[in-house]
């Protein structure tokens, strides 16, 4: 299989290709066709391959970061050369800090860096076992990482056992380019993406109908979906098992995870981390939709090659949503000049000032557009929570809320906010903190900063108090932040935006006008 036209030297929108044995010279055409881009920021222009099975039968979730950096340290390989397993491969700290958003300068950059990639080196990914009864678990690298603070490079090793899935490979595989992956702001996204290509044969039409790869759409389909028949013409499909598509996303359930192995007495459940399947942390396909499904849909349209587009279907009779379709179409060579230009209007600017100790509430009260929507830097996670607290507090706009709300909304706002700063400045709980982290930046870019949703959760926290005899502890609460952030921003966002609208036509908030909501 491959994905490609067979006139690849006139379309340079082609970033993918599902491998195929080929002669060497078809090899450097394609490689060619890749290359061809404009001259970029060195994190960009390379590409990864792995092997099908790598990607379509594992089962995982990265932090971010992570998925970054082993993304970057994938696309070191080279496929014809490379032939010793044991090879170091070497990421330079600048690379690292355009990978991360982390400044370079700043005094804890060295401390987040050898956490980052140690980490990385102790992150499994799970395969199916050989008598298909569960799962086994494999490492991406081998814990002998280097961090060389003179030389200012990070060497590290692939794992042994998966070398014959990275490198090497002659058929069965799919290469494509990180330019894209590495502008996403989520995880699944990422994930997503190398899916959908390991399942699709580009432009050629090997005339299979068996539902294994991407078909393209047919009458039956286009009659299938009415409401959508005239914007899915000129897309492929493909039809997913639902729970099986939110399996790959994440880890086996703790049950199938090496069940020849007896669980442990003083095994730790999994809580509020990625050891969580996507079925726990979304049990409903709402909640999966808004969470996962929409992120992805947004990131892959706006940042690659890609449009992609999916409808759930249910059984007649049956409430569950059994199938995903997924639709995905090529962009033109026009849409994708719309592409290049959106990511190199995005170059990070990793230069971050110094933040003043103490709370300004005229720069807050001056802040512009263009600051409040802005991300959150990673390198948040690395402050005192009194620094992120003000960050967090002016991305909320709270000097100019300060003044319309109670004197019991604003102290509960200010408690909202330490909890949150501490959540993402907790360094025992890490992924915990990137996960706030991003689904924050998340917010702020859907709603140009942190308004409604610091809103939404005053609200929460009073209907909260309201139905409460008394209070509980400051861990707790943190807790109900977190899980409000992490799986409920949705209904928090929309009260919020209610009481926007409502403030309209009054002087004043009432907070407690407005139900939480279901």
């Amino acid at each position: 299989m491959k994905k490609n036209s067979d006139n690849i030297k006139d379309n340079d929108t082609i970033e993918a290709i599902v491998g195929e044995v080929l002669t060497e010279q078809e090899a450097e055409e394609k490689k060619a066709a890749i290359a061809k881009r404009n001259d970029r920021n060195l994190i960009f222009g390379s590409y990864i391959t792995k092997s099908n099975d790598l990607i379509q039968k594992t089962k995982y979730s990265l932090p971010r970061n992570e998925q970054k950096i082993l993304f970057m340290l994938l696309s070191k390989i080279d496929q014809k050369r490379d032939t010793d397993a044991s090879k170091y491969y070497t990421i330079t700290f600048s690379e690292f800090s355009k990978l991360t958003g982390v400044n370079a300068m700043d005094s804890s950059y060295i401390k987040y860096l050898q956490e980052t990639v140690n980490s990385l080196a102790s992150r499994f990914f799970w395969v199916p076992n050989p008598n298909g009864t569960g799962y086994n678990q494999m490492a991406w690298i081998l814990p002998t990482v280097e961090v060389n603070t003179k030389d200012k490079t990070i060497k590290m090793q692939f794992h042994p056992k998966i070398w014959k899935d990275i490198a090497q490979l002659t058929s069965n595989y799919t290469s494509y380019s990180i330019e894209y992956l590495l502008m996403m702001q989520s995880t699944y996204s990422m994930r997503v993406y190398e899916i959908i290509l390991s399942y699709d044969n580009g432009d050629r039409d090997y005339g299979y109908n068996n539902g294994l790869v991407f078909e393209p759409v047919t009458e039956k389909i286009l009659s299938k979906f009415p409401e959508k028949r005239e914007e899915l013409k000129g897309f492929k499909y493909k039809r997913f098992e639902t729970d099986e598509f939110k399996s790959i996303l994440s880890v086996p359930p703790m049950d199938e995870q090496n069940r020849s192995k007896s669980k442990k007495k003083d095994d730790p459940e999994p809580k509020y981390s990625r050891e969580r399947t996507l079925a726990e942390k979304y049990p409903t396909f709402t909640a999966f939709e808004n969470n996962v499904l929409k992120i992805v849909k947004k990131d892959i349209n706006e940042l690659t090659d890609l449009w992609f587009d999916y409808v759930p279907v249910r059984i007649k009779g049956e409430r569950k949503y059994k199938y995903l379709y997924i639709f995905i179409k090529y962009k033109t060579k026009e849409e994708m000049r719309k592409v290049r230009a959106f990511h190199d209007s995005k170059d990070p600017d990793l230069e971050v000032p110094r933040r003043p100790r103490r709370r300004n509430k005229m720069a807050e009260s001056q802040a512009t557009p263009e600051m409040l929507s802005a991300p959150i830097p990673d390198s948040i996670l690395d402050m005192t929570f009194r620094n992120a607290r003000s960050i967090i507090r002016a991305k909320a706009e709270y000097s100019e809320l300060e003044k319309l709300l109670s004197a019991e909304e604003r102290n509960i706002l200010e408690d909202i906010f330490t909890y949150t700063s501490k959540i993402l400045t907790n360094q025992k709980k890490r992924e915990q903190a990137e996960e706030t982290l991003e689904a924050l930046n998340r917010i702020i870019k859907d709603n140009n900063g942190l308004k409604t949703w610091a809103l939404g959760m005053c609200s929460k926290f009073k209907t909260m108090f309201a139905s409460s005899t008394e209070r509980k502890s400051a861990q707790y609460y943190r807790t109900v932040v977190y899980n409000e952030i992490a799986e409920n921003t949705a209904v928090t966002i929309e009260n919020g935006k209610q009481w926007l609208n409502w403030n309209g036509t009054k002087k004043t908030f009432k907070l407690d006008m407005f139900d939480e909501g279901d």
